[in-house]
């Protein structure tokens, strides 16, 4: 007998523990703190959304409740009618208050019946489909006041409805629990807000600095992602827009759209995806982008029954794609992508862990609860460090870029210095070539040294073009320095000539003029030792104004000097054969040479010559310190003969002349001024001969 009373204990506890939790009342008098009710709960699946509170309360439609299985049912896109029945009771000998709640602030519809004596009674209808200032108690989530008399028991039904995805997650509160709750939510979400406003702040001020429309994108991204964050906590319908139901019921819509489309621009800017992403991929971005505009005007013509569903369908494959293009952009080496990158995995991770809650595969945790806002704002702050990081990357580049400008600058400063000397442009004022114009042009006082290789015709028919080139090549490359050296600088090559231009001094052109030929003794030892034959040279000098600019036409520029200065200075250049002199210049040029460099110049007067474009005759000297040592010294130990013997000659006694000339002969019979003047004075043995004082070019 006792054995049979042990077993059927059993299968009645079995039985109870297999029985539905929902059939047994919710004990409000037993929730000190807070309780979860949703398998504690029945559900009722409306298709026709006709039913009424009459027919929910008849018996074949009650019957037709089923428990709820989750712990917060989710409905999903259905957009049916669900009632909710909800049993109650207080086994307690005192009155019990509670609060229910209905943590998911974006329903359309929330009504609320209770029995009222004998028949059940609508107490509360509200949602997003009346304005927020309707609600008894003010707050984004949905509650409700809980009331039981001591040892008494009452049903509540709910009826919800709503346009997009229906969740319900369900509470029964302690009231003074619930208000310590809700504060620190408050603070977590005003936390959130925060970091969010501070974000759009910082990083529009940097816009309006740095003017990067890279910053507005992100701006108006993050400006539309806290909308949207509004919208679903139901914070923007509470404070901003309470009196906008219409607005609030397509604020998802709307929201989505602005943010996402933000985003997207953002994304193809910051990772620059024309570039760095295959086509295919940029215009997929570019579609989702267009279709995400179209979708914010939608919520003017349909309902959200539809909007909603359209803008889930267009918002889904977003972050895929960007979270595809950060991917492929970081494989191939974007280093801006990195932050980038891991932002996005942070924000798909957290909502990620959201969705896995909302399957039933992890248990709800911190993570859970808060996990999408850590998961954003994180998001949100790594994107200002993706940036910050990208300007930096960009500061780099720029900072290469200059300096390889600055190089490219530097090298093709220096070739067209090849061209046109940096002395000649610093002489225009002249910062660099770009600046000068046709018709840029300055009078300024200067020396004019030109330099000739003698019989250079017979020289070059002896080589062949290219000997020709390679020679004088050689012999220039070895001559401009030493000009660079005494403060002058090359206007124009002519052929094997040289003309060079000196702004200080005269005395810089003749010392240049000097090292010159001293060099020169030095080039023909190495010439003479490649088997070719010595050169000479000629070099004539002038000082005074001359006009320096450009010339040509505006597609074609020449830089150049105009001057007789620059005409004499050839021509005594030209005197230089017939005088048998190394270097010779003009009187003008020997009494603009400063008392201290004149006493270390060693020079004799040549003669006083009429050269072509002059009317007056020019008196030119010879400067003899870059002669070999051997005719420097018969020069200077003929000196006062060969002076006296000029200055009697050019006085018109050429008696006394030629005998001079004839003494410095016997002393010096390689003179060839001295020859050139005995062969003036040759018909002076007849009386009726006519000598010029004076030598003219003409003559040569």
């Amino acid at each position: 007998m006792k054995s049979f009373y042990d077993h059927s204990l059993k299968i009645l506890l079995l039985f109870c523990c297999l029985l539905p939790v929902g059939l047994w009342p919710i004990e409000l008098s037993e929730i000190l703190d807070k309780k979860s009710i949703g398998k504690e709960i029945l559900i009722l699946e409306d298709r026709s959304k006709s039913l009424t509170i009459s027919d929910v309360l008849k018996e074949e439609t009650n019957n037709r409740f089923i428990p709820s299985t989750k712990e917060i049912p989710n409905f999903g896109q259905t957009n049916f009618y669900y009632w909710i029945k909800i049993p109650l009771e207080n086994k307690s000998s005192e009155p019990t208050k509670r609060l229910l709640e209905i943590d998911y602030s974006n329903i359309d519809l929330v009504e609320v019946y209770e029995k009222n004596k004998e028949s059940y009674q609508l107490t509360d209808k509200l949602g997003m489909m009346f304005p927020f200032s309707e609600r008894q108690i003010k707050n984004r989530n949905f509650l409700f006041p809980l009331e039981l008399d001591s040892k008494t028991s009452k049903t509540i039904y709910i009826k919800l409805y709503n346009g997009g995805g229906l969740s319900v997650p369900l509470t029964i509160w302690e009231k003074e629990t619930f208000t310590l709750h809700y504060a620190d939510i408050q603070h977590g979400l005003g936390l959130y807000y925060g970091v969010m406003i501070v974000m759009i702040l910082y990083n529009f001020f940097i816009f309006l600095s740095v003017k990067d429309v890279s910053y507005l994108y992100y701006v108006t991204y993050i400006l539309g992602f806290l909308g949207l964050q509004l919208t679903l906590t139901g914070h923007g319908f509470q404070y901003l827009w309470p009196n906008l139901p219409e607005f609030q019921r397509n604020g998802f819509v709307f929201f989505s759209g602005f943010c996402v489309a933000s985003l997207i621009l953002f994304t193809k800017r910051f990772l620059n995806t024309k570039k760095n992403l295959p086509s295919w991929l940029d215009q997929l971005l570019k579609i989702f982008f267009i279709l995400h505009l179209i979708q914010i005007p939608l919520t003017l013509f349909l309902s959200p029954e539809i909007t909603v569903k359209i803008g889930l369908l267009l918002t889904i494959p977003v972050p895929i794609l960007i979270f595809i293009a950060a991917v492929i952009s970081f494989l191939r080496h974007y280093r801006a992508a990195r932050f980038f990158l891991l932002a996005f995995t942070v924000l798909i991770g957290a909502t990620l862990v959201v969705v896995f809650k909302y399957l039933n595969l992890i248990s709800q945790n911190f993570l859970t609860e808060y996990g999408l806002y850590i998961g954003s704002a994180s998001e949100v702050i790594l994107l200002s460090i993706a940036l910050a990081d990208r300007i930096n990357i960009m500061k780099e580049e720029k900072e290469v870029a200059q300096s390889k400008a600055i190089e490219m600058q530097k090298i093709l400063t220096e070739s067209y210095a090849r061209f046109v000397p940096k002395d000649f442009l610093s002489n225009l004022g002249k910062e660099t070539i770009l600046d000068v114009k046709l018709g840029d042009q300055i009078q300024k006082y200067m020396a004019v040294l030109f330099s000739d290789i003698r019989s250079f015709t017979t020289l070059s028919e002896q080589m062949s073009p290219e000997q020709n080139f390679n020679f004088i090549n050689s012999y220039l490359g070895r001559m401009s320095p030493i000009i660079q050296k005494h403060n002058g600088f090359i206007d124009k090559f002519i052929g094997d000539a040289i003309m060079a231009l000196f702004e200080r001094n005269i005395t810089d052109a003749i010392c240049a003029g000097v090292d010159m030929q001293l060099y020169l003794k030095e080039y023909n030892y190495h010439r003479s030792k490649q088997g070719y034959v010595p050169i000479q040279i000629g070099i004539g000098i002038h000082a005074g104004s001359l006009m320096l600019g450009t010339i040509g036409a505006e597609e074609r520029l020449e830089g150049t000097v105009i001057s007789d200065t620059v005409n004499l200075a050839s021509r005594v250049q030209n005197l230089t054969k017939i005088y048998g002199a190394k270097i010779a210049v003009t009187e003008a040029a020997i009494h603009a040479i400063d008392d201290k460099h004149i006493q270390s110049l060693q020079y004799r007067f040549l003669d006083r010559v009429r050269v072509k474009g002059k009317t007056k005759p020019v008196s030119v000297y010879e400067i003899l310190n870059g002669d070999d040592p051997v005719s420097l010294e018969q020069k200077l130990n003929t000196k006062d003969l060969y002076l006296e013997g000029t200055t009697a000659y050019h006085a018109g006694n050429f008696t006394e002349a030629k005998e001079k000339f004839e003494a410095v002969t016997k002393l010096f019979p390689e003179d060839k001024a001295t020859q050139l003047y005995l062969k003036r004075l040759f018909p002076a043995t007849s009386p009726h001969s006519v000598i010029p004082t004076e030598f003219s070019e003409d003559e040569e």
